[in-house]
């Protein structure tokens, strides 16, 4: 592979949790050189979840520093200077607080690309307020209501889609900066990205959201027969995705559903009108059949149709094995999910993908970097405002 389309593009990173480093991490992938910023206490409050830590941070280098100390603010201001990107993952206002805001950043770097992600964004009624995925996906119409017995246990999906979306639309953004100012990089001037997940999420909901507001009800909306999760006999899910006309003639005949034959079920929208006359003989058939039979049935008749797999058996799945999209990692005893979807292979690299780093690892590397003397390093490290690990970590 030859250089790498972001090679030579430098990003501070001082996002936490999921959202700015996922990001980030894919921008690694590309070649990007990312500077992960911690503080020196305790670092990213997701390194108390080491397994997801490790995933949304290799290909990264490690710089532990206080910044709420003004020796710290002011060795990290020397390393924004001369970056591409800067990318923070606070609350509205607490960069500023620091004396890190657009506007202040800005002045240590005219042409610096700052990308903000926050919950809700910088202004609006929801801007202060916490929140994780869950929330997002709530505010934007994404969860439908549950039964109230089974309401505590209640979770519509385990892809954090909030957060991933917030991800993906993130390093777009960052790589059409990017590529504005490639194209005019003299007159290009900073700015500011200012990301909600809130705003990407209902963003997601586009399709969904049209088509609710053509209805009367939200219920009328998501009214599909023949198009859900459905229980078999030995206890599992399968779904079935039987919307358009043909595929629907092809399940009702795979499942000898004679009386679901009947003209009046042909068209799509009269069956969305008599629902009720469909999906209780619909259920009580598919219950007949184990998983594994009722899916050889249906791909047989080539009707949608799916295994609702569990978080192990979609890393086990032959598919995403064939597209190279769950791989083997030597030493590893656990197969890891690729970063990028298989179209992207020519622009991403592994090989890219760093280990982890400890808290710190890179401290001292990066402060050289930029123009620090080790007298000058070993005491802000002394002064415990910058952390170096004294060992890498372990994998």
């Amino acid at each position: 592979m030859g250089e790498a389309v972001l090679a030579g593009v430098r990003i501070v990173d001082l996002s936490e949790q999921v959202p700015g480093p996922y990001a980030t991490r894919l921008l690694a992938g590309l070649g990007a050189d990312v500077i992960k910023v911690e503080r020196p206490d305790s670092g990213d409050r997701l390194r108390h979840r080491p397994v997801m830590f490790e995933a949304e941070n290799r290909g990264k280098r490690d710089l532990s520093i206080d910044l709420k100390a003004p020796e710290g603010r002011a060795a990290l201001l020397r390393v924004i200077a001369s970056a591409d990107v800067l990318v923070e993952g606070f609350r509205p206002g607490v960069m500023e607080r620091l004396g890190l805001g657009f506007e202040a950043l800005t002045e240590t770097n005219p042409k610096l690309i700052y990308l903000s992600i926050s919950g809700y964004g910088a202004d609006g009624p929801y801007r202060d307020l916490p929140g994780h995925d869950f929330q997002y996906l709530a505010y934007a119409g994404a969860i439908p209501s549950p039964q109230l017995y089974f309401a505590a246990d209640y979770v519509p999906t385990t892809l954090p889609v909030a957060d991933m979306g917030t991800s993906v639309y993130s390093v777009l953004a960052v790589v059409l900066a990017l590529l504005e100012k490639q194209r005019d990089p003299h007159s290009f001037t900073a700015r500011h990205l200012d990301i909600g997940m809130s705003d990407c999420t209902l963003a997601l909901m586009e399709p969904r959201i049209a088509e609710a507001l053509s209805e009367t009800s939200t219920a009328a909306a998501l009214v599909r027969p023949g198009y859900g999760v459905y229980a078999t006999a030995d206890s599992h899910y399968v779904s079935i995705g039987a919307l358009e006309d043909h595929f629907w003639k092809r399940l009702v005949d795979a499942l000898g559903l004679d009386d679901l034959t009947h003209e009046k079920f042909a068209a799509y929208q009269d069956r969305r009108r008599l629902i009720d006359q469909i999906e209780k003989p619909l259920r009580e058939r598919v219950a007949e059949f184990t998983r594994d039979a009722l899916i050889e049935l249906l791909i047989r008749h080539d009707v949608p149709v799916a295994p609702v797999n569990d978080l192990h058996e979609a890393a086990r799945d032959p598919h995403f094995r064939a597209r190279g999209m769950v791989y083997d990692v030597p030493g590893d005893e656990r197969p890891r999910v690729a970063e990028w979807p298989v179209a992207l292979d020519c622009f991403a690299d592994r090989g890219r993908l760093t280990p982890t780093p400890a808290l710190g690892q890179h401290s001292r590397d990066v402060l050289a970097e930029y123009g620090f003397g080790d007298v000058e390093i070993d005491g802000l490290i002394a002064a415990g405002i910058v952390r170096q690990a004294n060992t890498t970590p372990d994998h």
